[in-house]
């Protein structure tokens, strides 16, 4: 008789538990977003609480300026940033940190431990910023958590060239490709417009000899990435490994290593900015974006040029495969671009003669 109540208590605890951890997942599965402060500039993250300490994605920490990658043999996490570095295994309280000096590995512990959450790891934020040297303090009356990296790291973003003189540049991403690509060549050398072209490794592969005719007709090129992921979201040794995978395809088809270099979506961290210092390459953005990817007509891409159009000004357009024409537009405008500029007294140059230029002055 007493037996009964006993195991209906048990079944009412299980049930309990059962629920609480069902609720648990229900809300990591539904992240919130918070703002981290990094060297006054606001960045917002996906976050989860674990015993009262605040954990984000592991890739986040690219936007302090540090190395972030993946081990996938020890299913850790390695920061590394000057001469630190140090590996967070995925579900460990603690890190495995590199002695220089002895070439050992030395455990530490950690306030939790990192997890894996929808296949994501999530790092104990404060932990790592503190371990790579960099200032953490939390604002109760604000909400926000503020780092200073207290780590340097040169911009190298170019957006246009500091010149009063009226030069202009040409550039076109995403390409080599056999269909739009042809027809810009044809229209740039009809008006003898040199122009910069920002390849794809992968479509440089596809289309050697459209890459060597954009080469041969006298115009600039420039590294676009291999498979044009957003940077933010791949691993440091990833971005790396794009970026050199481009070159070498381009060295191999047209004999050139560039250094110049353009984002794909213009999206970059400071990681990244680090990483293309380490690499001796120009991060080269736009100063007039003509939006053509989206499909807009001719006339609408002429509005954008002249009203954004300077001095030293960099013009954003595309030449990447599409099956339903999104880049008639481009073509169509492209010479009435040329002659317009030219009209109004401008010379249009390479990327490199544009930055040549400007440091002739």
């Amino acid at each position: 008789m007493n037996k009964k109540p006993a195991f209906t208590t048990i079944c009412s605890l299980f049930f309990l538990v059962m629920i609480l951890s069902n609720t648990a997942t229900a809300n990591e599965s539904m992240l919130m977003e918070a703002p981290i402060i990094i060297d006054g500039q606001t960045f917002r993250t996906p976050y989860i609480m674990r015993d009262g300490h605040l954990l984000v994605p592991a890739i986040f920490v690219k936007n302090t300026g540090a190395y972030v990658d993946k081990n996938e043999a020890f299913h850790s996490i390695v920061f590394s940033r000057g001469e630190t570095k140090f590996a967070i295994p995925i579900g460990k309280n603690y890190s495995d940190d590199f002695d220089r000096l002895t070439g050992n590995w030395i455990r530490k512990p950690l306030a939790t431990s990192s997890i894996e959450f929808q296949g994501v790891p999530f790092i104990p934020l404060i932990d790592v910023v503190k371990k790579l040297g960099m200032n953490v303090q939390y604002d109760a009356n604000l909400g926000r958590t503020f780092i200073t990296t207290n780590f340097h790291i040169k911009s190298n973003v170019v957006r246009k060239a500091n010149t009063k003189e009226k030069l202009v540049a040409l550039t076109f991403d995403d390409g080599p490709e056999d269909y739009y690509t042809p027809q810009i060549i044809d229209v740039l050398k009809q008006k003898n417009a040199p122009a910069t072209f920002f390849v794809v490794g992968r479509q440089v592969q596809l289309f050697p000899e459209v890459m060597k005719q954009i080469v041969k007709e006298g115009h600039g090129i420039g590294n676009h990435t291999w498979n044009h992921p957003d940077l933010r979201k791949e691993w440091s040794g990833k971005v790396k490994e794009e970026i050199r995978m481009t070159q070498d395809e381009m060295e191999g088809v047209v004999g050139r290593r560039p250094h110049l270099f353009r984002p794909p979506f213009g999206a970059i961290t400071k990681s990244d900015m680090r990483l293309l210092n380490d690499l001796g390459m120009k991060n080269m953005h736009w100063s007039v974006d003509t939006l053509d990817w989206s499909g807009l007509s001719a006339d609408e891409i002429l509005e954008i040029v002249h009203r954004d159009v300077s001095p030293g000004g960099i013009i954003l357009q595309h030449n990447f495969q599409s099956n339903v024409r999104m880049l008639d537009g481009t073509v169509e405008a492209l010479p009435r671009i040329i002659d317009e500029l030219r009209a109004k007294g401008y010379t249009f140059v390479t990327l490199q003669t544009l930055l040549d230029m400007e440091q002739e002055e």
